[in-house]
């Protein structure tokens, strides 16, 4: 057998391997849709913002919900004037990640100081 083939052949074995079991981290619901229709297809933008937060409220739990969902739905709702549900969500990205509480902390507090 040829010496330089067999790198080629482990160099090939070792990428199909590593392909292989690519599960997602995170729940990303149809998050990447949803944005580009609220940005793009305003005609659209109430209903595909109704169905990502009926996506977020009724998380089913198989999976980790990706990290700034809860807060980007509590900011939709924001936007729409919902303060108390804006905080809502703002709490549930509180308590799921640990590393947005310095940030959501002091908004979660302000919103609250506003109603």
């Amino acid at each position: 057998m040829n010496k330089p083939f067999i790198p080629m052949v482990l160099a090939a074995v070792l990428a199909t391997g590593c392909a292989t079991g690519n599960k997602q981290l995170y729940d990303w619901g149809q998050y990447e849709q949803t944005l580009f229709v609220v940005y793009h297809e305003p005609e659209y933008k109430e209903q595909a913002l109704s169905d990502y937060l009926a996506f977020v409220q009724t998380h089913n739990g198989q999976g980790t919900l990706a990290p700034g969902l809860y807060a980007e739905a509590g900011t939709f709702l924001l936007e729409q004037g919902d303060v108390g549900g804006a905080v809502d969500f703002y709490k549930m990205e509180y308590e799921q990640w640990p590393e947005s509480r310095p940030m959501l902390g002091i908004l979660i507090e302000n919103l609250e100081a506003q109603q």
